[in-house]
């Protein structure tokens, strides 16, 4: 009987760590060049925008929200951050020129870094409006940022009319290819994001309203603490991290577009979910994040390994959401009954 209880309080805690080992060696066997250094960089690349989205995710899923809105925010983003840097010259440019802007001079609104700063600064304010209007109206966040999402898309493409615009300034490109030690700058970026976010969480006092917040909001309450801002300050920091994400994408694409990022929200959640993380909040980490982003973006190599479709890929992910949560459950349950 001891043997059964230490053999469930192993798989529990370790269980994630083991699910990525045996997605690894699935993938070494099914292609030798996984392991090669450019694939780990690519699977690492693909894995650090969905990784920061994840990461902005993981708060407001701990209070027992859903962001749905982030891949909207990181086309509407991508335009806005290629607009400032165009100034003017874009308001008045005919829908033809939008392919060969890249060959007018660019004029930026602001000089460098207040236009990255302008534009996160915006991503941060749609969080806190999805925030704000989900607490001041108890109404459940998943139904306010999925409006949000559709509407932040509507405008970023109505305002170019679909059409991106190019030509980016050489530090922006930098923040998507460049490298340090070898490491690409994304891929950086994402790990200093973790950590910082990981300390936020477990450390300092901010970090544990927001569990608190999300395990029980009355207790919260009657403890003195700032419900608003527990509730408010994840969609904050899930729209900064989206806003973030777009600028950099602008950079690896050349250009902003507001049909980029179609359906990353889904890949961010279930990262997260994948994670532990509860959506009934009160239940996370961010290294369970990094743990469940690695795995998302292996399940996705394996698929791309295997040739399978993007509609097939879409329905595993979505299988492998509904087994996370099942398997949350079993878990959870087990550690009731011990």
């Amino acid at each position: 009987m001891r043997e059964k209880f230490y053999f469930r309080k192993f798989f529990s805690n370790y269980s994630l760590y083991l699910i990525l080992l045996f997605l690894i060696i699935i993938s070494t066997s099914l292609s030798p060049l996984f392991i090669s250094y450019r694939n780990i960089v690519n699977l690492l690349m693909q894995g650090s925008f969905s990784g920061l989205l994840a990461i902005g995710m993981t708060f407001v899923i701990l209070t027992g929200g859903i962001d749905l809105s982030v891949g909207s925010i990181v086309g509407f983003s991508s335009i806005l951050f290629a607009s400032l840097l165009h100034g003017s010259i874009f308001t008045f440019m005919p829908k033809t020129i939008f392919i060969y802007v890249d060959l007018v001079e660019l004029s930026p609104v602001f000089h460098f870094p207040l236009n990255i700063l302008f534009v996160v600064f915006i991503g941060s304010l749609i969080g806190f409006i999805n925030g704000a209007i989900s607490y001041k109206f108890r109404i459940h966040s998943f139904i306010i940022t999925l409006a949000i999402m559709i509407f932040i898309r509507g405008l970023a493409i109505s305002y170019t009319d679909g059409q991106p615009l190019f030509g980016m300034p050489k530090y922006i490109e930098f923040l998507a290819y460049g490298e340090f030690l070898k490491v690409p700058m994304p891929v950086i970026i994402w790990v200093v994001s973790a950590i910082i976010s990981g300390i936020l969480l477990k450390f300092t006092p901010f970090g544990r309203q927001i569990y608190a917040v999300g395990g029980n909001e009355e207790a919260a309450r009657l403890s003195g603490l700032n419900i608003f801002i527990g509730r408010v300050a994840p969609f904050v920091i899930s729209g900064f991290f989206a806003a973030l994400v777009g600028i950099i994408m602008s950079g690896r694409m050349s250009c902003g577009d507001p049909k980029i990022a179609e359906g990353w929200e889904l890949n961010a959640i279930a990262a997260v979910v994948i994670g532990g993380a509860s959506l009934f909040g009160g239940r996370g980490s961010i290294a369970g994040t990094l743990i469940g982003t690695l795995i998302v973006s292996l399940l996705i190599n394996i698929m791309n390994l295997l040739e399978m479709s993007a509609y097939h890929q879409e329905m595993t992910k979505g299988l492998i959401i509904i087994l996370s949560l099942v398997m949350q459950n079993i878990l959870r349950k087990n550690e009731i009954e011990n």
